[in-house]
C-alpha cells in the first residue's frame, strides 16, 4: 500500500499544477482510507458510529420438548380454530386436527395440554392427546404443546376449552 502511495505522490509532483496536485492528493487519501477500512477484521465498519452484534445473520433456536412442563419463549405454529360439537356423554372432550403450516398437509402429532389455574400457574403434569383421538378432560384454560411425529414441527400457545362439548382444535405446526 505504501508503494502505491509513494508512486502516486512522485508522479503527481513531477509535472502538475498545484490544483492537480491537490486533487491527486485527495484521491490518494480517499483510496488509502478505503483500503484501511476494508483491511483488518470483518467487524470493522467505515462508519465509526455503526455497530452490530455478532453473529449478524444468525437466528437463535430453541429446543422444544413437548412433554416437559414450561412455556416456550414465543408461540410456535398457529391454533387456527376451536369448533365445538355436542357429544352423547355431555362431557368435555378435545380432538386435534394437525396440519403443516406451509403446505397445509395433514400431519400426525402428539399434543400435551398443561392446565392453567386461576392464578395463571401451569400444572406440572401434562394431559397427553395422541393423533386425532378424542380425549376426555376438564374444561378451562390450557397451555398446548404439540409435536409432529415426523420432523421438527411444533405448535405452542394458550387454549380455552368449552364445557360439556367436544372441542375440535385445528392447529398448524411450524
Amino acid at each position: 500500500m505504501k508503494k502505491i502511495l509513494l508512486c502516486t505522490l512522485v508522479l503527481s509532483l513531477s509535472a502538475c499544477k498545484s490544483n492537480d496536485i491537490k486533487n491527486i492528493a485527495d484521491s490518494v487519501s480517499d483510496i488509502a482510507s478505503i483500503g484501511s477500512s476494508t483491511s483488518g477484521s470483518a467487524t470493522s465498519s467505515p462508519n465509526p458510529g455503526y455497530s452490530h452484534s455478532q453473529p449478524q445473520y444468525a437466528n437463535k433456536s430453541e429446543n422444544i420438548y413437548a412433554p416437559l412442563t414450561g412455556k416456550t419463549s414465543r408461540d410456535y405454529g398457529v391454533i387456527r380454530s376451536i369448533e365445538s360439537e355436542k357429544n352423547p356423554k355431555g362431557m368435555t372432550m378435545v380432538r386435534f386436527l394437525a396440519f403443516h403450516q406451509d403446505s397445509g398437509a395433514a400431519l400426525e402429532a402428539d399434543q400435551y395440554l398443561y392446565t392453567i389455574d386461576g392464578n395463571g400457574w401451569m400444572a406440572d403434569n401434562s394431559i397427553a392427546a395422541y393423533n386425532t383421538r378424542t380425549k376426555m378432560l376438564n374444561s378451562g384454560q390450557y397451555y398446548l404443546k404439540a409435536k409432529a411425529k415426523d420432523g421438527k414441527f411444533y405448535t405452542t400457545g394458550m387454549l380455552n376449552l368449552a364445557p360439556g362439548v367436544t372441542n375440535i382444535v385445528t392447529i398448524d405446526l411450524e
